[in-house]
């Protein structure tokens, strides 16, 4: 007897880290339609955290041949889409409800962001300010516009947030957060500094108590993987011998410029794309954390090493290339990587990597400033954010001392100011033709997800360079843990 299936047993499977068994039971879901007609959402973003596009995408075909969407559920799917990496389809599915001209924020607050992700600045400006001029308070949406807005360029603008910041100032929640931190930005870069660094510590006051980040915790894991991680155990792993899959890791930490070289690679035509594709922590979601760290000896003990070394190569690349299809090489930018190099060295023993390296002090006031939402909770204090760079500095240079000549290192400050030398060099390392069409990366339709998306869509400047020292107390408390 066949068991009835449902879309519990994936998350029971998913949270015991059997992927090959919630793969296959999302697989017999589909193929049966045996959810329920209002899971079909539910189904589609299970299969997104797990890397299975294509089944996300089979589940939202099914959710929309089989019932009439209200307008929060048609956001829900185009938001689906655009997480899937079809945005065509998001715009196609949202688009229209637009054009009618409905009184609904959320429409064209998603039409906003996904036009500027895929570089569309003028049109996510104009879609972005509908949604604002029907509800005035979205935090979000406003934090989303001034990513693409210079406000000391917009005068109107900036007295219209600085209006409704004062009304908003002292509220919690969400929408007062991301206007903080909008008023912040707008401050500097009108040059207002001290007032900008007020804004700064008042959303940051309000997400750090939400923060479950642990600095012991983050140390202890980072000096397992180090110490287990020597050269002699790693040569004594197995390596996948699987030929004609050679990924490009882009190694950095955030806000250090590795948007801007997964940007410009992407303009080779060499290569198909780049993304945070995530695929390192999917392909080893069987992995404890404990067993992360100690992965030469679990994977010594368990089973087959070689059929496990080469199993996590198999979901990598399968994850891989669902999200960036073709045939030629991708690139990875996933901030978690540092975390997993080690694997991924065994098991793409041919690949290569670069590592983009910034000024310590701007890569942590960057950092506090960009209020990566719930994505770096480490990075609502000067304290935690030293703690968190030490850790991540500390493991890159392991991996550059184990795999020299694996990793490339390329300074930030030399790709903005010569980058057509630092490209040649970075193509030789990655043995790719050097080709000038990498210059103009700010044309690119190639989307953008993370929160330098304004900054990629344009030429290179700079004026980003030694921007913390116009924030002396930051510095200063982050400085006396980083330095201590």
């Amino acid at each position: 007897m066949t068991k009835d299936y449902q879309l519990q047993d994936v998350m029971n499977a998913i949270k015991a880290g059997h992927r090959t068994e919630a793969e296959a039971v999302l697989a017999h879901l589909i193929e049966s339609g045996a959810t329920k007609e209002q899971d079909w959402l539910l189904v589609a973003a299970t299969a997104l955290s797990i890397g299975e596009i294509q089944a996300s995408l089979e589940a939202l075909k099914l959710f929309r041949k089989r019932k009439e969407m209200d307008l929060n559920q048609l956001i829900q799917c185009a938001g689906l889409y655009a997480e899937a990496g079809q945005f065509e389809k998001a715009l196609a599915l949202v688009q229209p409800q637009a054009d009618k001209k409905l009184p609904y924020p959320a429409i064209y607050h998603l039409l906003g962001t996904v036009k500027a992700q895929l570089g569309l600045l003028l049109e996510a400006k104009q879609d972005l300010g509908k949604a604002l001029s029907l509800s005035p308070h979205l935090g979000i949406t406003w934090f989303t516009l001034a990513s693409l807005v210079d406000f000391s360029k917009n005068p109107t603008l900036f007295e219209q947030l600085r209006h409704l910041y004062q009304q908003h100032a002292i509220a919690k929640g969400e929408d007062s957060r991301h206007l903080h931190f909008t008023m912040a930005k707008a401050y500097d870069d009108c040059g207002q500094w001290e007032l900008a660094w007020q804004s700064y510590q008042k959303g940051a006051e309000q997400i750090a108590p939400l923060s479950r980040y642990n600095p012991a915790e983050h140390k202890a894991f980072t000096q397992n993987l180090i110490q287990q991680y020597s050269a002699e155990v790693q040569n004594k792993l197995p390596k996948n011998n699987a030929a004609g899959f050679s990924p490009i890791a882009i190694l950095g930490l955030p806000r250090s410029g590795t948007t801007l070289l997964g940007q410009m690679l992407s303009c080779n035509s060499q290569v198909d794309g780049v993304a945070e594709l995530n695929a390192m922590a999917i392909a080893c979601m069987h992995l404890k954390r404990e067993q992360l760290s100690k992965f030469p000896d679990f994977i010594r003990q368990h089973g087959d090493p070689q059929a496990g070394t080469e199993h996590i190569a198999a979901v990598y690349q399968r994850v891989s290339r669902q999200r960036i299809p073709g045939r030629n090489r991708i690139v990875d930018k996933a901030l978690n990587l540092t975390q997993y190099f080690g694997i991924w060295a065994q098991i793409f023993p041919a690949a290569k990597a670069v590592f983009v390296h910034r000024n310590d002090e701007d890569i942590a006031w960057s950092c506090f400033k960009t209020n990566f939402r719930n994505q770096a909770d480490w990075s609502w204090s000067p304290e935690s954010i030293a703690d968190y760079m030490l850790n991540e500095r500390a493991l890159i240079a392991h991996w550059k001392r184990l795999h020299p000549e694996k990793i490339l290192q390329v300074e930030y400050a030399e790709l903005v100011r010569n980058p057509e030398p630092q490209l040649q060099l970075i193509c030789q390392h990655l043995n790719l033709q050097y080709e000038p069409a990498m210059l103009q990366f700010y044309q690119s339709k190639a989307p953008v997800l993370t929160s330098s998306l304004g900054q990629v869509h344009q030429p290179l400047f700079q004026r980003n360079f030694d921007v913390a020292e116009r924030y002396p107390e930051f510095i200063q408390s982050w400085k006396a843990r980083f330095e201590d």
